[in-house]
């Protein structure tokens, strides 16, 4: 399968002279993460939402409103791209190594479209792969067993040293039952306090009144058995929109988690 069979065409784009204000506004409005970045007709870069969490955390100050940055000034300049013949496979491989959340497919310079993990978990599992894939490759296959998880009423200091010395981007939060209660994402962390690592570098100065987990975390949580076919699970992250997922055992108790680059590994392999 050609990941021209998964991309999405008409990809919204953005200027890289637009600034992060607008480009915000854009990924709000289209209900987006990624905007491809253009100079005239040329694709010069990629913006994420992560990248705009990224330049507002480094403005800081109200001196430098970090919405009136420019998009060339938070872009990902010369991204990785992929052609509209490549292997859908192939690119999910490249994805799930350099931990990219979109990709634009490019053609003799041209942006055709976008294809983003989701599409390529939707189309890699349930057409590439087959029934027979889906009956063979369960949830338990892809999943990282016994996650790090922090409790909610944990300061949110020590989730964030978590997140930072384990590199990675979920936590699952449970209580002194060991009950799943809510999830931590990075995304949720710089929503609330803007880049981790500067957060840490000032924690020491902090007030009493420090943030709980509990005040920051996602809830409610969708969770999935051990035993769920892969392919339903690719249809939860597309569908729900969602990087990870907890998985739990026949009694409900947390036993792992497994991401969209878990899921991504998995098939690339």
């Amino acid at each position: 399968m050609k990941i021209s069979e998964a991309m999405r065409p008409g990809a919204y784009t953005i200027a890289d002279s637009e600034t992060l204000g607008v480009a915000q506004s854009a990924m709000t409005r289209a209900r987006i993460r990624h905007l491809p970045v253009v100079h005239g007709d040329r694709l010069v870069g990629m913006l994420s939402e992560r990248d705009v969490l990224r330049a507002r955390a480094v403005a800081g100050d109200e001196d430098r409103m970090w919405w009136t940055i420019t998009v060339r000034d938070a872009m990902q300049a010369t991204p990785q791209t992929a052609r509209p013949d490549d292997s859908l496979t192939e690119v999910a491989g490249r994805m799930a190594a350099a931990k990219i959340g979109a990709m634009p497919i490019v053609e003799r310079g041209v942006l055709l479209g976008i294809a983003t993990i989701t599409d390529v978990l939707d189309a890699e599992v349930r057409a590439a792969m087959g029934p027979s894939f889906s009956a063979t490759r369960a949830c338990s296959d892809a999943m990282t067993p016994w996650p790090i998880t922090i409790g909610p009423d944990a300061p949110l200091s020590e989730a964030v040293r978590l997140v930072v010395r384990h590199q990675i981007r979920h936590l699952p939060v449970v209580d002194t039952g060991s009950n799943l209660v809510g999830m931590l994402s990075e995304r949720d962390l710089r929503e609330a306090i803007g880049d981790p690592l500067e957060y840490l570098a000032i924690e020491p100065k902090l007030v009493t009144h420090e943030p709980r987990v509990s005040a920051v975390m996602t809830k409610p949580v969708h969770t999935t058995r051990f035993d769920t076919p892969l392919a339903e699970l690719a249809g939860k992250f597309a569908d729900l929109r969602i990087g990870a997922i907890p998985v739990t055992d026949g009694f409900g108790a947390l036993i792992g988690i497994v991401s969209y680059v878990d899921a991504l590994r998995v098939l690339a392999a």
